[in-house]
């Protein structure tokens, strides 16, 4: 439980929970990620864990397409990446 505080809520206090965050990838020839821009520096994926695919929401005017990966970089760190297959862009989310 959360004590109130009193304090009225503002605009840009309130996000949404998981949203994903852009980040550029370098893919290998199969549009595999190879390794992550993570801050300032690039990190190397050192295995893929998982890979699903999402295609959902098709009848409307933003449909999504997206493939997932989990991968672990070479520091052991795990990421959920996504390549939106409808815009191309790379996405960090937890899932």
């Amino acid at each position: 439980m959360v004590a109130y505080t009193g304090t009225p809520a503002r605009s840009r206090s309130i996000r949404a929970l998981n949203e994903p965050q852009t980040v550029a990838v370098r893919e290998g020839e199969a549009g595999q990620p190879l390794s992550v821009r993570l801050g300032k520096s690039w990190r190397l994926v050192a295995r893929t864990d998982d890979v699903w695919r999402i295609d959902d929401e098709w009848w409307r005017e933003r449909p999504v397409s997206r493939l997932y990966y989990r991968v672990t970089l070479e520091d052991g760190v795990s990421l959920e990446l996504f390549n939106d297959l409808v815009s191309g862009e790379w996405s960090r989310q937890r899932v």
